[in-house]
């Protein structure tokens, strides 16, 4: 007669239970980065949303520009005319290009993929978008763009993170101000930092310790222009630059604006192989 097994010894049990536990794990992991992937795409969503006013005026006055032209060079026969209207009609449709390709830009999929990247041409890009918000609220914006070399980056992300400092910054300072976008590349430490700052209202030591909280927020609700309010802007942006191996920084004070930097890994220089004599 084949004799029964036995209960497994304490230390199967406590194997088995290690093995669940882990597996347990695992599995809560993998669904926080799932959410946390949600969430960005969310974010990003919801920013091409507040930004769809913004583009689709900017995008109908290079139109409204174009056709004007169009119709006055058709108008009239004379060659300076015609130069004229062709330079306007070259303008506005580069204009409107820029804008295309930075929306595209920040719509592009959710691929979390990296590539090198020109921050000084993303910058410019992020604001091709902004300007006439800018102009509208009587915001000078400054560049101080020192040399900088490339980040490995996804450039979605890193346009979406950009557009919510500079709209916090704009919308910190209802009556005009600066917005200062400063980038400098410390070789020793090998990152590029890239700050935005305001001469806005600052903000409260205890306000900066709870900025980056989910949901938290100071303001009432979107404003005017659809922007802010939801209280994730900050927190996704903390997100995308610790997922790019960078670090967020924060100075404020009270009535003396908002410094945020953000600094990232540079790409390391390839060596050049020695010419073959």
């Amino acid at each position: 007669m084949e004799s029964v097994p036995g209960p497994l010894p304490c230390r199967d049990e406590a194997s088995v239970l290690r093995h669940q536990l882990e597996v347990a794990r695992l599995k809560h992991g993998a669904e926080v980065a799932a959410l946390r992937r949600q969430l960005l795409e969310a974010q990003k969503a919801a920013t091409l949303g507040e930004l769809l006013g913004t583009t689709t005026h900017e995008f109908n006055n290079a139109l409204t520009t174009i056709l004007n032209y169009s119709k006055l060079g058709l108008r009239h026969r004379d060659q300076p005319t015609r130069d004229k209207a062709l330079e306007r009609i070259l303008s506005a449709g580069t204009r409107a290009a820029k804008i295309t390709a930075s929306v595209l830009g920040m719509a592009r999929g959710g691929s979390a993929r990296l590539e090198p990247v020109n921050l000084e041409l993303l910058v410019e890009d992020v604001l091709v978008l902004l300007e006439r918000e800018m102009t509208k609220y009587r915001v000078q914006v400054e560049r101080e763009f020192a040399p900088v070399p490339k980040v490995s980056a996804n450039p979605g992300q890193l346009q979406q993170v950009l557009l919510n400092l500079l709209v916090n910054g704009r919308q910190a300072m209802p009556q005009g101000g600066r917005l200062i976008i400063r980038l400098a590349h410390d070789a020793l430490l090998g990152t590029v930092d890239l700050m935005v700052r305001d001469t806005g209202c600052g903000m409260t030591p205890d306000v900066m310790r709870r900025m980056f909280e989910p949901h938290f927020s100071t303001k009432a609700g979107p404003d005017e222009t659809g922007k802010g309010g939801s209280g994730l802007g900050l927190t996704a942006c903390r997100e995308i630059v610790e997922a790019h191996k960078g670090r967020i920084r924060v100075e404020s004070a009270p009535g003396k604006g908002t410094a945020i930097t953000i600094r990232l890994p540079a790409i390391k220089p390839t060596a050049t192989p020695p010419a073959v004599v």
